[in-house]
């Protein structure tokens, strides 16, 4: 069994805005490593080789289609959340496409019985975990272009957790 999520990678352009912002927080926690930010579309959960394949096979299919969609979507607020003690860059998911992804993604844990979200989705990066407050900072603005969807194995390391690609699918834009 492996711990895996969908979810979409901030290119190297948008990694350096990142660690940017990351170097300005001086709270109390733990950046999350360069390697590691993304913003999730599905945290599945433990999955098994034949729900791993099974959610491959479906979304080679859709890609090969032009069934997942291309997306923009602007983080431009910092945010604590106090629950999990993370603090992050948010934004409101108001592409239609984005909204779309999202909800195949969903759809496509539900039909391999893996985990769906309960809450609505938020799209959003976590930049520090263990996080005590909301530093008073101005949070950029980075706009996020979806143009391929990961499937990532989340790995318990002696460095700490580690997200690993295992496979990519391009994001299609929309025929105009």
């Amino acid at each position: 069994m492996k711990r895996l999520f969908l979810a979409i990678a901030p290119d190297e352009a948008q990694l350096k805005q990142l660690t940017q912002l990351q170097a300005s927080l001086n709270g109390e926690g733990r950046l999350v490593p360069r390697g590691n930010l993304h913003m999730t579309l599905a945290f599945l959960g433990q999955c098994s080789d034949t729900q791993q394949e099974a959610l491959s096979k479906a979304l080679a299919r859709l890609a090969h289609q032009g069934r997942l969609p291309a997306f923009e979507v602007t983080l431009d607020t910092l945010v604590h959340w106090s629950r999990p003690k993370i603090l992050c860059l948010k934004g409101v998911a108001r592409d239609p496409q984005l909204l779309s992804l999202f909800d195949l993604c969903q759809q496509l844990a539900q039909q391999q019985g893996l985990h769906t979200s309960e809450h609505s989705f938020t799209p959003h990066i976590t930049l520090m975990r263990k996080a005590k407050t909301l530093p008073e900072l101005k949070a950029p603005s980075l706009t996020l272009s979806g143009h391929a969807l990961h499937l990532y194995h989340s790995q318990s390391s002696e460095q700490g957790v580690q997200y690993k690609v295992l496979s990519s699918w391009p994001l299609t834009a929309p025929k105009t």
